[in-house]
């Protein structure tokens, strides 16, 4: 089985040169957790993830969930999602870049990829979902580790001789 038998086509993107505020708009907007970054010739160029935009604007934001008293202070913990933007102001949205926060350093998955290969480079690269794209380096649609383990499941012969029970 390939790559481009399960990954999922419809896939939002972000251009290069998008502002901060319309990614954060279009990881909200669309529920995503993470978003393939491309140029005007629809190359995958970067990739950006939730835990990006966390890591940048709420460092301590991981930290903070440990600490089960923060969790009880609704307060303090809205407060802090609240200061997180305030020191950007409308210019500082406009002139952060998708390209200034993506990751540069990705291993695609090729559309024509066994999906040992896509797990192999998934795992490498330990994010959840990569971007498939064609020889052209064009993006082509995204696929998760969750669908490979599935694919390999449904492709195991274990798997198929439950299903013929």
């Amino acid at each position: 089985m390939k790559v481009r038998d399960i990954m999922r086509k419809s896939v939002v993107s972000l251009a290069q040169n998008c502002p901060l505020n319309d990614v954060i708009r279009t990881f909200v907007q669309h529920h995503l957790d993470a978003l393939p970054v491309i140029d005007a010739a629809e190359r995958v160029v970067g990739f950006i993830t939730i835990g990006d935009l966390i890591d940048i604007f709420l460092p301590r934001y991981y930290e903070l969930l440990r600490d089960y008293a923060a969790l009880e202070d609704k307060g303090q913990l809205g407060s802090l999602f609240d200061t997180a933007f305030t020191g950007l102001g409308p210019l500082g949205e406009k002139l952060i870049l998708a390209a200034d926060i993506m990751h540069t350093r990705i291993q695609w998955v090729m559309i024509e990829d066994s999906l040992l290969q896509a797990a192999a480079r998934l795992q490498s690269q330990r994010f959840q979902r990569l971007p498939v794209v064609d020889r052209d380096q064009r993006l082509m649609g995204l696929i998760s580790d969750f669908e490979v383990i599935l694919a390999l499941m449904q492709g195991s012969p274990a798997i198929r001789l439950k299903q013929a029970i």
